[in-house]
């Protein structure tokens, strides 16, 4: 028995052993290639102007440059009045909740404040946690 807990123990400490080597070198195929359009003025280009997206599946369709430039086109007329309305939708919830609130009496409007104040003290908790867990 002595013998077979020692074969064990060595093949399970031989196979860390071959996890933790394996892990620690990096393979030249598994580096990624940098690719011409990754330059910092073309990322800085991109993060800047959201309206140069297609949409979700459309990159997957081998779209020409002159199909991408009229979505853009497209995007960059549609994009203000989206947002627009979106500012619109914001404003009328807030008026709605604020209407809401009226008809609730003194002592409701009370517990909603401290429910709301206990979802925020939560929110703040768990992205303390989040922040610890991160570091």
């Amino acid at each position: 028995m002595s013998a077979f807990v020692k074969r064990v123990g060595g093949l399970t400490l031989g196979a860390a052993t071959m996890m933790i080597l394996a892990g620690t070198w990096s393979l030249p195929a598994q580096e990624p290639k940098a690719k011409p359009a990754d330059t910092p003025k073309a990322k800085a280009k991109r993060a800047l102007d959201p309206s140069r997206r297609v949409p979700n599946h459309f990159a997957q369709l081998g779209l020409s440059e002159e199909q991408r430039e009229s979505i853009y086109k497209i995007q960059a007329r549609q994009m203000p009045k989206i947002d627009a309305l979106q500012k619109q939708v914001k404003e009328m919830q807030a008026q709605m909740a604020k209407e809401c609130e009226a008809v609730l009496t003194a002592t409701q409007k009370q517990m909603l404040a401290d429910r709301r104040a206990g979802a925020t003290a939560a929110r703040a908790k768990k992205a303390k946690a989040a922040a610890r867990k991160q570091n």
